[in-house]
């Protein structure tokens, strides 16, 4: 059997069995690079190559339709896999070797369906011109061919275009598309800005910090972020700088009841302990036992002592925290539309399933609202740039409960509420895509 790449083997078996499985690409590739021995090279190609052909999945399927003899559904599903992998490195792969790419998928489509080779050589090397060419996307409107070119869906696009016009709505797409640097938070509770700055330097990882909020971080290197010592030693956690500026706008104080209903993987939770000095009472709360488990686990590697984890469902009500809580995190489930450039995959959901959401974020802010004592605050916070999941949730709520008040939050500068609610952007903030609005009891 003639040997191929290790790293194509893997990413174009992680392909299939993401497509057949309806699988999250990110769970599967962190499976995947926990159990492989693989040189760490290899590791790093394989992931670069599967989430690229995920993020380019219908621009490669479009262009192999364009010179395939056989419908798509035609073609041996790993067959396929192979191929979407072969021209994503064919138009993104500038480092790899063209020749490289070609010998290896024809050698694997032969592992798959030897009578493959031929046609599977005969469409790569057709499209093989896109290595020095862009290819021309032929649609019936710009959102059509924007939808191709980005591989989004154009209900997706449209969304972008009806709130951002279509210039920006490009720049969107290319965000989505692009893999930007892990962040962090330094965790105060143990350490400080110089202290952790100096271990970076001495652990050779670079990390660039955040000149408005000092203990938020880039990592400018790829880095097995679990692995490092400062990491297993609670010195950091992983969390966007969206995040902390929602968690931030609910101010967090030394002393204060807090209640985090939708926690897992509990960054907020884990910040709002910083912010209070370790100091009240917090409680983490999810659906599901496993991911409460994570919150505990995270709490006691940063050395938290105030959270309190457990299973509930955030979309009944809790009598016994009725009018308990100083402040309400509610960061609902929602359809993760600014965050495409972490989880590829979000941008093929269904809109049948994104307009499902809604119904489940109202019963859960209406929930939540209960917990805040009077004069409490309590935020409500998004992934998404969705309106219907945003704006419209909180007015619709505002309608039902007068009781709840806009309040505008203090704020970083150039991060500043208006009516108490902001919507970072991607391509004005250079953060996640993220919502969040601050509401207070009155009283």
């Amino acid at each position: 059997m003639t040997p191929v790449s290790p790293a194509r083997e893997a990413a174009a078996a992680l392909l299939f069995k993401w497509e057949k499985e309806k699988a999250f690409a990110d769970i599967l590739y962190r499976s995947y690079v926990k159990d492989t021995d693989m040189d760490p090279s290899d590791v790093a190609l394989t992931g670069f190559l599967f989430y690229g052909a995920v993020e380019n999945l219908m621009l490669e399927d479009y262009l192999i339709a364009s010179v395939s003899k056989f419908r798509l559904k035609k073609i041996h599903p790993k067959v396929l896999a192979i191929l979407r992998l072969s021209v994503f490195q064919i138009l993104f792969g500038e480092k790899l070797p063209l020749h490289a790419v070609l010998n290896d998928a024809v050698n694997l489509v032969a592992r798959v369906n030897p009578q493959a080779k031929g046609f599977s050589n005969a469409v790569l090397r057709a499209l093989s011109v896109y290595r020095e060419e862009k290819p021309e996307i032929r649609a019936e409107n710009e959102i059509e061919r924007l939808s191709v070119l980005y591989s989004h869906p154009a209900e997706l696009v449209a969304l972008y275009a009806e709130r951002l016009g279509l210039e920006e709505c490009e720049r969107m797409l290319q965000w989505n598309n692009s893999s930007p640097a892990t962040e962090i938070r330094i965790n105060t509770l143990k350490t400080d800005r110089a202290s952790f700055e100096n271990l970076m330097k001495e652990a050779g990882i670079a990390c660039e910090f955040d000149p408005a909020i000092p203990e938020m971080g880039k990592l400018l290197s790829q880095t097995d972020v679990e692995r490092s010592e400062a990491f297993r030693e609670g010195l950091f956690t992983v969390q966007s700088k969206a995040s902390y500026l929602a968690v931030l706008a609910g101010k967090p104080e030394k002393g204060e009841t807090v209640i985090d209903v939708c926690s897992a993987p509990g960054g907020k939770s884990f910040l709002a302990a910083a912010l209070m000095g370790n100091e009240g009472k917090i409680y983490s709360r999810d659906l599901y036992e496993n991911k409460v488990t994570l919150i505990r686990e995270g709490a006691k590697r940063l050395g938290i002592t105030i959270i309190r984890a457990e299973q509930h469902d955030a979309s009944v009500k809790d009598d016994k925290l009725v009018d308990k809580a100083d402040l309400v995190l509610c960061d609902v489930p929602c359809s993760g539309l600014g965050v495409i450039s972490k989880k590829p995959d979000i941008k093929y959901k269904s809109m049948e399933d994104i307009l499902s959401l809604p119904a489940l974020q109202a019963s859960i802010l209406k929930a939540s609202s209960s917990y805040v004592r009077k004069g409490g605050r309590i935020v409500y916070s998004t992934c998404t740039v969705n309106k219907a999941e945003n704006e419209d949730i909180v007015d619709a709520f505002l309608k039902d409960n007068p009781e709840f008040i806009r309040e505008e939050a203090e704020m970083p500068l150039n991060f500043e509420t208006k009516n108490g609610e902001r919507t970072l952007w991607p391509t004005r903030d250079a953060t996640d895509g993220f919502y969040f609005c601050l509401l207070r009891r009155k009283g």
